[in-house]
């Protein structure tokens, strides 16, 4: 933010009671907790987007407030957390939930904006499920949460239609239209009681391979709620989903629009990027392929929101041209022995997930034939840059010119095991020496340079290419 910290729980201190507001939610993934964070390249883009959001947007004549909750992600204490979580995840639920109710005024004009990465963006929509079917309860009424989310999960798990007309009974009062929950936040039958909802990636698994998990067949299926279907009460919907994951742990979840959502006017935009899982949602040291998220959900929403564009302008340190960043292989670690399930780009758009590619999976130096041929076939499949991309396209261009390029980045990037103290020769003149091996295709050099050449074939292609040309003089 641009003059403060994220606040955990509550209003913002020292703020009167306004008729304009917005809340925002920020959930993160799985195994995230950004504020226990220590290096800014570990930031998710939960956390980033949550400290990009302006404590006041003043573009209008009367100052809106913008109040954030930042939650850190499932299983973060223990590694008993880690494998029972249903509790914990039921908890996250009704703290993000609960930030609403606490900071919601009726008769407020209200904007409620959700945001997830992973499985932090299951929480929000399932937060949304709930504004739909609820509402917003207030303060008192939120003591009966816990057994309202209760009687909805055991509805979604049975198929015995008399238990599910019984709790049908036992929700009445809660989801019928004079409920108090529905009043506080119907104003009118073109009302949309969620502004936007915006996704990185959305999974339901707790993030752990199915054959570590003993009691996985329960642990995968803790909610029971339908989490495709995208609730007409939502006005604008947005997730950015990864062309490259492959774990069957990490299932993406597409949203669905209802044929009521599309007659309210209902946006919804679901773009596939290059990347696995945490390169859509942040989390690695080379992060140009979440800030190639990051700033296409920004493009979508800063009519809605005001951002600290400083800040956010900061957070690109390109480590290869604009979209030229291989994705991270999913299959490491604890996940090499997991299920593998590859995902199947869309061919075409259609009125119920209306996904598209994004542009820069086509700066990829090593693309899939697969992807190309979907593209050949049907370019109006990718999604046009809107103008903020376009202005941060430019601004990576000149970081890599200014930065990138330097003979210290040029060594760290091709040469990390470099010792520094060794001053046998310089440092520019061992990185030019990679590139030049790189470059010729030296059968020296080590097979763990083949994407070093591939970025570097980027790189003489890109409008940089001539100051890498100059350094091979």
């Amino acid at each position: 933010m641009s003059d403060g910290e994220t606040y955990e729980w509550g209003v913002l201190p020292g703020r009167s009671s306004g008729a304009y507001k917005r809340i925002i939610v920020c959930c993160d993934g799985t195994w995230q907790d950004g504020l226990d964070a220590r290096q800014k390249w570990k930031y998710t883009n939960i956390l980033r987007l949550a400290r990009s959001v302006n404590h006041v947007d003043e573009r209008f004549d009367r100052p809106v407030h913008q109040v954030v909750f930042y939650q850190s992600g499932i299983g973060t204490e223990n590694l008993y957390d880690k494998v029972v979580l249903t509790r914990r995840a039921v908890n996250k639920v009704e703290e993000a939930y609960g930030f609403v109710a606490n900071n919601y005024r009726p008769g407020d004009e209200v904007s409620i904006f959700l945001f997830g990465f992973s499985r932090g963006a299951y929480t929000v929509r399932m937060v949304a499920m709930f504004i739909g079917a609820i509402g917003v309860l207030d303060r008192t009424q939120m003591d009966h949460f816990a057994s309202i989310f209760l009687a909805y999960q055991k509805r979604g798990k049975s198929e015995d239609e008399e238990e599910k007309r019984l709790l049908d009974e036992e929700l009445e009062p809660w989801t019928g239209s004079s409920a108090p929950g529905k009043m506080r936040v119907n104003v009118g039958p073109a009302h949309f009681s969620v502004k936007v909802i915006g996704v990185f990636d959305t999974v339901g698994s707790v993030g752990m391979p199915e054959e570590l998990t003993l009691t996985s067949s329960k642990i995968r299926n803790i909610f029971g709620f339908p989490d495709r279907r995208l609730g007409d009460h939502v006005e604008r919907a947005y997730q950015a989903l990864a062309l490259d994951e492959t774990r069957a742990d990490f299932t993406c979840a597409p949203f669905e629009q209802t044929q009521v959502g599309r007659e309210r006017g209902q946006v919804l935009k679901q773009c596939w990027f290059t990347g696995s899982h945490c390169d859509i949602g942040g989390g690695f040291e080379e992060h140009d392929l979440s800030d190639l998220t990051m700033n296409w959900l920004i493009a979508n929403i800063e009519d809605a929101l005001s951002f600290d564009y400083d800040y956010v302008t900061s957070l690109p340190q390109p480590a290869a041209p604009w979209g030229a960043q291989s994705p991270h292989d999913p299959l490491t670690g604890i996940y090499k022995i997991a299920k593998v399930s590859r995902r199947e780009p869309p061919s075409e758009t259609n009125e119920v997930t209306h996904e598209r590619i994004h542009p820069s999976v086509m700066a990829q130096p090593n693309l899939s034939p697969h992807v190309r041929s979907i593209v050949d076939s049907n370019p109006s499949i990718l999604h046009e840059l809107l103008p903020w991309e376009c202005k941060v396209k430019g601004v990576w261009d000149a970081k890599l010119q200014s930065e990138s390029f330097r003979p210290q980045a040029l060594a760290k990037h091709f040469d990390s095991s470099h010792n520094h103290h060794d001053h046998s020769s310089s440092i520019i003149h061992k990185a030019v020496d990679k590139i030049k091996h790189l470059k010729d295709g030296d059968d020296a050099v080590d097979t763990g340079d083949s994407h070093h050449r591939r970025v570097l074939s980027a790189w003489l292609q890109s409008s940089i290419g001539p100051v890498v040309q100059e350094l091979l003089k």
